[in-house]
């Protein structure tokens, strides 16, 4: 069951919502950093944000799950200890609301030691591990989780890519049994794009699936500078983005396909970082990436820079368009004209 926040827990959810609705209303436009000392978040980083179909907002962080509720006006708390272990680690990096309402949760204990991925559809909690699901699930780190158009569910792991469809794991995708279609194990990111077809960010280039043949984008077949590739990305003008992670001898940044053009962006061209971790649109159409030193926007060709000290692991928007940022040391606001989430929750409550 959910753990209802107590008092001392909702007096610092108060501020926090206090606090965001001042700077909202005094400073438009202004990214905002909630941390442990000025909210009821704790002392850990965020690593995942999603806003669900009740308009919760769900924040995956170093010491569990929180979850905001302005219509019931609570802060709730998950924990591996209010889940009888059933999430298996309180380091939370990924949440993922599926089509049929039920939450899933990667986790593990800070870098070292995997905690496969929880499932909760709102009555009972299961959790999923390499041994309990005799090596279907192929790894208990899983980076990324996603729906494809069926309804099946697709798990990005370090030792390649499972599925899970009709309440079993069904299909375990490698570079073996694909060809190198897949062409790395280490899968970092998923991306599913308006036809259907998944692409895969692995350690060793692109992976792309049609559901019936494999292809891989990589240095060797195209002008990729990288194989380490972090993030896979498609844009409503059907422009391709590829983040690269960067390190001693790889220059990272970004690479913008547009169907004829491979554009290389770094922090030459104004990107806060060249190791990226997450690539976002926005409803106005507006690219956001966040690296491992801040985030940047990008619009008319041109990058803007935000957070500039901060690693950014993701990026979710609500419903006015209002971004959220889950950085390093705590969660990232930019309200727009003030009527930002947690804003509007004041005005529906009557805070002052």
């Amino acid at each position: 069951m959910l753990r209802k926040a107590g008092k001392r827990e909702a007096a610092l959810a108060a501020s926090l919502f206090l606090l965001m609705t001042i700077s909202a209303i005094s400073t438009s436009a202004e990214i905002k950093l909630f941390t442990s000392e000025n909210s009821p978040l704790p002392s850990a980083g965020i690593w995942s944000i999603l806003f669900d179909h009740k308009d919760r907002l769900w924040l995956g962080t170093g010491k569990g799950i929180y979850v905001f509720d302005r219509q019931l006006n609570t802060l709730k708390i998950i924990s591996s200890k209010s889940t009888q272990g059933k999430l298996k680690k309180d380091f939370v990096v990924k949440i993922y609301e599926d089509s049929q309402r039920r939450y899933w949760f990667a986790t593990r204990s800070s870098f070292i030691g995997g905690g496969g991925v929880t499932m909760f559809d709102g009555k009972e909690w299961l959790l999923f591990t390499t041994e309990n699901t005799q090596g279907s699930l192929p790894s208990n780190y899983v980076w990324d989780i996603a729906e494809d158009k069926k309804g099946r569910i697709w798990f990005a792991t370090d030792k390649g890519v499972a599925v899970y469809e009709n309440n079993q794991w069904t299909h375990l995708y490698n570079r073996v049994n694909t060809g190198l279609g897949l062409p790395g194990d280490s899968v970092w990111d998923i991306f599913i794009d308006k036809q259907g077809n998944l692409w895969f960010a692995t350690d060793r280039g692109v992976g792309w699936f049609d559901g019936r043949h494999w292809r891989n984008v990589t240095k060797h077949n195209s002008p990729l500078p990288s194989n380490n590739v972090a993030v896979v990305f498609v844009d409503s003008e059907g422009r391709y983005w590829f983040g690269l992670r960067s390190g001693l001898f790889k220059k990272g940044g970004v690479i913008l396909y547009d169907g004829r053009d491979w554009i290389h962006h770094t922090t030459e061209n104004g990107l806060p970082h060249n190791d990226i971790n997450v690539i976002y649109e926005d409803k106005n159409q507006t690219i956001w990436i966040g690296t491992r030193g801040g985030v940047a926007s990008f619009k008319n060709g041109k990058f803007k820079k935000y957070i500039t000290k901060e690693r950014v692991w993701d990026i979710a928007e609500d419903k006015r368009g209002n971004l959220y940022f889950a950085t390093s040391r705590g969660l990232a606001v930019l309200s727009i004209n003030g009527e930002d989430y947690l804003t509007s929750w004041r005005k529906k409550h009557g805070a002052h």
